[in-house]
């Protein structure tokens, strides 16, 4: 998929990573690791720029290749970073994939992590074509499954080893989003500000 893609909402503004955004992601992230490091193993003591820069090159690589979809959250008005946001392990088979997200410390509790989902979850559907998503979230994290509430994920269960990281399984809680729970968004075109409504037969086609 082109890098210059990007859409936005009514207040934020969503677009892969470019190389440019390497000092706001490092600041990002560590000025909350206090907050976002029990959930998100890479976020670490140590976390340095070549982490950002290394992540960010991988995120391109994601993009163009179409195998991730990651997008930085902007405040649409003031271009002020606010978080990521992401589909990962798209299954073909399924035709599904799982949303990730995080918003930096300083904009918690602003509603951006639910209007950024509904957002990239009208883009899954309606421009990739996937007809379910899943957020899986930590038992503990109580923000992240607020936010999936929030967003009008239905609760399916927990799984048992759901998460598995740094050599450790753990059990994870499973919401799941299909194309009805959203029949109501859209997204917006950043050159035109017009609600853009994607039809099936135009659907941007993901590489075989």
């Amino acid at each position: 998929m082109k890098s210059d893609f990007k859409f936005t909402t009514t207040r934020l503004l969503f677009r892969p990573f470019k190389r440019v955004d390497l000092h706001a992601l490092y600041e990002a992230i560590t000025s909350s690791a206090p907050e976002l490091s029990p959930w998100l193993v890479w976020c670490k003591d140590n976390y340095h720029p070549d982490d950002a820069y290394d992540w960010i090159n991988a995120s391109r690589q994601n993009w163009l290749n179409d195998i991730g979809y990651e997008l930085a959250i902007f405040d649409r008005h003031n271009l002020e970073f606010i978080g990521a946001i992401s589909l990962n392990n798209v299954s073909q088979q399924l035709n599904s994939a799982e949303l990730g997200y995080w918003i930096k410390t300083s904009c918690h509790q602003q509603g951006f992590a639910t209007e950024a989902c509904r957002a990239m979850a009208a883009f899954a559907f309606n421009a990739l074509g996937l007809t379910r998503l899943e957020i899986v979230v930590h038992t503990g994290n109580l923000a992240s499954q607020r936010t999936a509430l929030a967003c009008q994920a239905k609760f399916e269960g927990t799984a048992r080893n759901r998460i598995y990281a740094q050599d450790k399984a753990c059990d994870g809680l499973v919401f799941s989003l299909i194309p009805k729970d959203l029949a109501s968004d859209s997204l917006f075109d950043e050159k035109s500000g017009e609600a853009v409504q994607v039809n099936s037969a135009d659907r941007l086609q993901r590489k075989q």
